[in-house]
């Protein structure tokens, strides 16, 4: 039997990154992924990197088309290298509506422009491990100049070599790219057992065989309801309900729903979502949704054998996605119980 990595995602300020990293090492988790929201997600994994010596370090995400792909070539190069070959460069696209009025930056063919900005990643690393010419010309990226003051030194990640780059994704064709070029795929914490098994699996399966690839690993961070008292479940249940309400409003999140016989319910999520009232849209997230998308643990160890039984079979490595203050130590003890339960 196979057992799956257990990864934790740490958003605390920078002041409390260091201590925080280390503590989720001792506490036994695998990795440490930070995630681009109201903050950077790589200053925060610098720190990690100076108070650890074992886990894995990944963004989850970084906004790929907020950046180019020289800048995230650096990034990445600069992590692994500080990290001693610890780091996974972790790419998102996020949706058309951010990347042109949040980041004034181009939106065009996502899937083709992602699948080009990691190739160009990878144009830009093999320049400067081997020395040669830097020569990417893609639909979307053109790097050719690449002169010695700026290449940094091949032996700054001897023994380990340029980051692995993970891709998230929802839709068909961007997993697909993901399962062609990427060494990992992150899956959206609104993914159902069933969204994962039917849509997820067998498009990277068809990305890899187009490049001649071995199977992708997935990473998925599972919606989890944990409390140390009723009020505290209570209160992680709306928490929860409520970030089910605001992905559902999304039109890209919609076959997730309909993967469990809730499609109807996006076009009600995505016109209250214009007004902005998340609280409301909430109150339209049926109980049977919920518990279809997050696991309520009332004890760590069964808790982890519904993790488990959900999504052993399709993930090499889980997380736990908590919208709301969840105790530390709780989440720590369930990561326990999955580390020693075979999928």
């Amino acid at each position: 039997m196979t057992r799956v990595f257990v990864d934790t995602t740490i958003t605390c300020p920078l002041s409390e990154m260091g201590a925080s990293a280390a503590a989720a090492e001792e506490s036994g988790y695998n990795a440490v992924w930070t995630f681009e929201g109201a903050h950077d997600p790589f200053l925060p994994l610098l720190l990690a990197a100076e108070h650890t010596d074992r886990v894995t370090l990944g963004t989850s995400i970084a906004v790929a088309f907020g950046r180019n792909p020289l800048l995230l070539a650096t990034l990445g190069w600069d992590l692994q290298a500080y990290s001693r070959g610890r780091f996974v460069l972790g790419l998102g696209t996020q949706i058309r509506p951010h990347i042109a009025r949040r980041y004034s930056m181009p939106w065009s063919r996502p899937a083709d422009r992602m699948l080009d900005m990691v190739t160009a990643i990878r144009a830009i690393w093999d320049s400067w491990t081997t020395g040669g010419r830097l020569d990417h010309h893609g639909d979307f990226y053109e790097h050719t100049l690449m002169p010695p003051l700026f290449r940094p030194n091949p032996s700054d990640v001897d023994g380990f070599g340029p980051p692995p780059v993970w891709l998230a994704g929802v839709g068909p064709r961007m997993t697909r790219v993901a399962g062609e070029v990427a060494d990992g795929f992150l899956s959206h914490p609104l993914c159902t057992p069933a969204f994962l098994r039917d849509t997820t699996v067998p498009s990277l399966a068809q990305g890899a065989a187009v490049s001649g690839r071995g199977r992708t690993a997935v990473h998925h961070s599972a919606m989890v309801i944990i409390g140390d008292s009723d009020q505290e479940m209570a209160a992680a249940r709306a928490a929860v309900r409520t970030q089910i309400a605001f992905y559902g409003s999304t039109p890209a999140y919609q076959p997730i729903l309909a993967s469990v016989g809730f499609a109807d319910l996006h076009p009600t999520l995505h016109t209250m979502s214009k007004s902005g009232d998340w609280q409301a849209m909430g109150r339209q997230v049926p109980d049977e949704l919920v518990d279809s998308i997050a696991v309520t643990i009332d004890d760590p160890h069964d808790g982890a054998v519904e993790l488990l039984r959900r999504y052993g079979p399709y993930v090499d490595r889980l997380g736990f996605n908590t919208p709301y203050a969840a105790d530390p130590s709780l989440l720590a003890r369930l990561a326990a119980e999955v580390r020693r339960s075979p999928a």
